[in-house]
């Protein structure tokens, strides 16, 4: 994977409050099968955004180190882990030091983690034995293709963008498949998959896709007039919209 573009790294911080309001929790299947496989009672988790999934596994009684850069992620996060056994520290994985630990969990967050910091910065908190767990809710393709195929229309006109990948699951999978393994530092790589699908207003994708990196950084001259072609296609077909979902978890164990 290429490097991190800082500025969409830090895109998430900026808007928040949304991010917490837009963006979709994960299927309880995804962290009880967590749990289950790394028995963990400590953990560390990158990214942790305003808690989607720290809530989920500190609900379970799993004590939490949760890694947040972003100072009002962070605050959203603290609001919502009181009384549950979680730390939140405002800092990146990269700067941040521990050992000893049972889980290093990360959901939607850990490509923006330094590449050439991944994997090493993972397997030395570890305990030997211990588990690296990688989530992300990826859509699948739209079954309304008319529908895909406006947005994609409003995509192309105004950020330029082609036609998106209908194997985009699997070309995922594959992407964090070599990494993961390619890195030698981890074995037993397992992947599973639950689908799921939840649907949206026209407002709420539009909030939902206002709070993506690769939208947040646009100008606003093509960000607006995008997002209100895509807000129209749906408008046209009765005001909501059907997403299908594949939430991926990816398992593997410290060498």
């Amino acid at each position: 994977m290429s490097e991190i573009d800082a500025e969409r790294r830090m895109s998430f911080d900026r808007a928040a409050a949304a991010y917490e309001a837009a963006r979709p929790s994960y299927p309880d299947a995804v962290i009880d099968d967590l749990l289950e496989r790394s028995n963990a009672t400590n953990a560390v988790e990158v990214g942790a955004g305003t808690g989607k999934a720290t809530v989920e596994v500190a609900r379970r009684g799993v004590e939490v180190v949760a890694l947040e850069p972003g100072p009002q992620l962070a605050a959203i996060l603290r609001s919502k882990t009181i009384g549950l056994p979680v730390t939140v520290e405002e800092t990146t994985f990269e700067a941040w030091t521990g050992e000893d630990y049972d889980l290093v969990f990360s959901a939607q967050a850990f490509h923006w983690v330094e590449p050439a910091v991944r994997y090493r910065k993972a397997h030395d908190v570890l305990r030997s034995g211990g588990m690296l767990a990688l989530i992300t809710n990826e859509k699948a393709v739209m079954r309304d293709r008319s529908l895909r195929d406006d947005f994609d229309a409003a995509y192309a006109r105004w950020f330029g963008w082609a036609t998106r990948e209908d194997d985009s699951i699997a070309k995922t999978i594959q992407t964090w498949s070599s990494e993961i393994e390619g890195s030698g530092l981890f074995h037993e790589l397992q992947v599973t998959q639950v689908p799921w699908t939840t649907t949206y207003t026209s407002d709420q994708f539009i909030s939902l896709i206002d709070t993506y990196s690769d939208h947040a950084v646009r100008p606003d001259t093509e960000r607006l007039p995008c997002h209100a072609d895509i807000r129209a296609a749906i408008d046209r077909r009765g005001g909501s919209v059907e997403i299908p979902y594949v939430t991926l978890a990816f398992f593997a164990v410290r060498s």
